[in-house]
């Protein structure tokens, strides 16, 4: 068999594993210019667009352990791009985004922004846009049968 002949490529669980694989490594190289990785860009976003975050909403919101949330929350406070403030009534540690992380977050976006633009390109508009509808459509399937409801 051809090496390029992977017989779990019939399998949408492998072919959705191999794609996020190369466009996490593209990813990657598209933010490699910014301070920021894929995963902190991503939990930066999740803080910006709820500022006043926790951690454990964070981990409940993306697929990431609060362990993992902690070690970049660790990281992107030391870089200045967040802060903490003490909880209220039970909500423990409140995560708020810099002036910093705002300018770190806003490169990010234009790399992810170019990126999009060349996968679309790839593609096509129309074929992109047609994922991007399967994905999200499937996303909160994929999420219950994780949890275990589906």
């Amino acid at each position: 068999m051809p090496p390029d002949e992977i017989p779990d490529r019939e399998l949408l669980g492998h072919l959705l594993w191999e794609v996020g694989a190369r466009v996490s490594l593209l990813s990657e190289a598209a933010l490699s210019r910014t301070p920021l990785t894929p995963r902190s860009a991503g939990m930066l976003e999740a803080v910006s667009s709820d500022p006043g975050t926790s951690i454990a909403e964070i981990s409940r919101r993306l697929p990431v352990s609060p362990q993992a949330v902690s070690q970049v929350v660790v990281r992107m406070e030391k870089a200045g791009y967040l802060e903490r403030s003490g909880g209220t009534r039970g909500r423990g540690v409140r995560l708020f985004v810099t002036k910093a992380g705002e300018a770190a977050l806003a490169e990010a976006n234009e790399r992810k922004d170019a990126f999009d633009r060349e996968l679309a390109a790839a593609l096509g508009e129309e074929r992109h846009a047609e994922l991007v509808r399967l994905l999200k459509e499937a996303l909160p399937m994929v999420t219950a049968l994780e949890r275990g409801s589906g």
